[in-house]
C-alpha cells in the first residue's frame, strides 16, 4: 500500500463503494417494475423509454464528470465520494413519489451527477491506495470485495426483497415503494460512515494555499487540458482513453436491459412480473459471481505482463461474450446463464486490464482529472447506445442491444490492435532509437 493506508481504512472504503455499487445495480433490477405498476408504460414503448432515461443519466455524467474529477483533486475524493452515495440515497427516497414521466427523467438527471461522483471519487481514489507494483492485484482485491457484496446482496436480498413485501401483504404500489425505501437506508448508511470514519485526503494546493474562487474554476479546467497534454506524449494513456469510449458501454447495456428483457419475455408469456424481477435478480447475482473468477486471475497478470496486451485479450473476451447473447432463445433456459456468465468473465478482466494500465499511466496529481476525461468519452458512446439500443430491443429483437455491443467491441478491438501495433513499429523504428 501506500504510505500513511491503514487496513482499517481499506475496509472502511470498501463499505461505502459497496453501498454505492448495489444501489446502481438495484435502481436498474427495480425500474421495469416501476414503470409497469406505478407509471403503467405499455410494455412495447419500455425499451425505448428505459434507453431514453439512461440517456438522461449519462447526460448528467456527460456534463458533470470532467468538473467532479477536477474536483476530486482540488477538494478530496473522500468529499466527493459523500456527496454521490447520498446522492442515491436521496434518489431512492424520491423515487416512489413519481407520478408523471418527466419527473423520472429529473430523477435520473440527478442520479447521473450521483453517479459522476462517484465515478471520480471511488476510481481515483482506488488508484491513490496501492504502491504501483501492486495496483493489479489491488484493483482485483477491491473489484472481488465489491462484487462479491453485490452478487450475495442480490442473491440473497435483492431477488428477493419485493416478494418478501408481498407476502407480508403490501400491495403492488407498497411493495414498490418499500423496496426503493430500503436502498435509500442502506446507501444513506454509506454516507454516514465516509462521513464519520473515512480518511480525508491530504489535499495541497499548488504554492501550498488554497486558490480563491476565480483561479480555482479556472485550475479545474487547467487540470483537464493537461490531461489532454499528457495523452499526446504517451500513447499508452492515449489508448486507455481511447478505449474508454467503449468500456463502459457494456455493464450499461446489461443493467439498461436484462431485466427489462427477462420481465418483457415474462409477460409475453404469461408470467407474473414480481416473479421475473426475482429471475432477473438472480442472473445479475450469477453474473456478479461470474465477475470472481478472472480479477484475481488479471490482477495478478497486470503485475507481471504487458498491460496493453492484456486489455487487448480483455476486449476480445468481451466481444465473444456480447454475441453469445445471438444463441439465446429462451431468457429462462440454459443458454442465458451461459452468457450471462461469460459477460461476468469478460467485465472482470475488462475492468482489472483497464484499470491497472491507467492507474500505472495518469500521473498523481492530475488523476481525478483524468478519470473524469476517460468517463466523460465513455459516456458519449453510452449516450448513443442507450437510443440506439432502447429502439432495437423495441423495434428489433430483445437481444439486439447485446448484439450491437459485441460489434462495438470487435470494432475497437480491431482499432486498438492498429494503434498497438503501430506504437510497437515506431519504438522499434531507427528514428526511434
Amino acid at each position: 500500500m501506500a504510505p500513511g493506508i491503514t487496513r482499517a481504512q481499506i475496509f472502511i472504503f470498501f463499505f461505502v463503494i459497496c453501498t454505492a455499487s448495489i444501489s446502481e445495480r438495484f435502481v436498474g433490477l427495480l425500474q421495469p417494475l416501476f414503470l409497469t405498476q406505478q407509471l403503467h408504460i405499455p410494455t412495447a414503448h419500455q425499451g425505448e423509454l428505459t434507453g431514453l432515461l439512461e440517456s438522461a443519466k449519462q447526460t448528467a455524467i456527460l456534463l458533470l464528470i470532467g468538473v467532479a474529477g477536477a474536483l476530486a483533486d482540488r477538494i478530496g475524493r473522500r468529499t466527493v465520494l459523500m456527496i454521490a452515495v447520498l446522492g442515491f440515497g436521496l434518489c431512492f427516497l424520491v423515487y416512489p413519489f413519481v407520478a408523471a414521466v418527466w419527473a423520472l427523467f429529473i430523477i435520473r438527471f440527478i442520479w447521473g451527477g450521483a453517479f459522476a461522483c462517484w465515478t471520480a471519487g471511488a476510481a481515483t481514489k482506488m488508484m491513490d491506495y496501492p504502491d504501483n507494483a501492486s495496483r493489479g492485484k489491488f484493483i482485483s482485491l477491491m473489484f472481488v470485495v465489491q462484487i462479491g457484496f453485490g452478487a450475495i446482496f442480490l442473491a440473497f436480498v435483492g431477488s428477493k426483497l419485493l416478494g418478501w413485501f408481498k407476502a407480508w401483504g403490501f400491495d403492488a404500489d407498497e411493495t414498490v415503494r418499500y423496496g426503493f425505501w430500503s436502498m435509500a437506508a442502506i446507501a444513506l448508511s454509506g454516507a454516514l460512515v465516509a462521513y464519520l470514519f473515512l480518511q480525508r485526503d491530504a489535499v495541497v494546493p499548488e504554492g501550498g494555499r488554497k486558490p480563491g474562487f476565480v483561479a480555482g474554476f479556472k485550475a479545474l479546467f487547467g487540470s483537464i487540458g493537461e490531461v489532454f497534454a499528457h495523452a499526446r506524449t504517451n500513447p499508452r494513456f492515449a489508448l486507455t482513453l481511447l478505449i474508454g469510449l467503449v468500456i463502459r458501454t457494456d455493464t450499461v447495456v446489461i443493467y439498461a436491459f436484462l431485466t427489462l428483457w427477462v420481465v418483457s419475455a415474462a409477460r409475453q408469456a404469461g408470467i407474473d412480473a414480481v416473479a421475473a424481477t426475482a429471475t432477473a435478480g438472480t442472473l445479475l447475482a450469477i453474473l456478479s459471481a461470474a465477475q470472481f473468477i478472472t480479477p484475481p486471475i488479471f490482477g495478478y497478470l497486470a503485475d507481471r505482463f504487458n498491460r496493453v496486451g492484456l486489455l487487448l485479450f480483455a476486449l476480445l473476451l468481451t466481444t465473444i461474450a456480447f454475441l453469445s447473447f445471438g444463441l439465446v432463445h429462451d431468457v429462462f433456459g440454459t443458454m442465458m446463464i451461459v452468457a450471462v456468465v461469460l459477460v461476468g468473465l469478460a467485465e472482470g478482466a475488462q475492468i482489472i486490464a483497464a484499470q491497472s494500465l491507467f492507474g500505472q499511466e495518469a500521473p498523481d496529481h492530475i488523476r481525478g482529472a483524468a478519470t473524469g476525461v476517460f468517463t466523460f468519452l465513455g459516456n458519449i458512446s453510452v449516450l448513443i447506445i442507450n437510443v440506439l439500443g432502447g429502439y432495437l430491443f423495441d423495434k428489433v429483437d430483445f437481444r439486439a442491444p447485446f448484439l450491437m455491443e459485441g460489434v462495438l467491441h470487435l470494432v475497437f478491438f480491431i482499432l486498438a490492435v492498429v494503434i498497438a501495433g503501430y506504437q510497437v513499429r515506431q519504438a522499434r523504428s531507427p528514428s526511434a532509437a
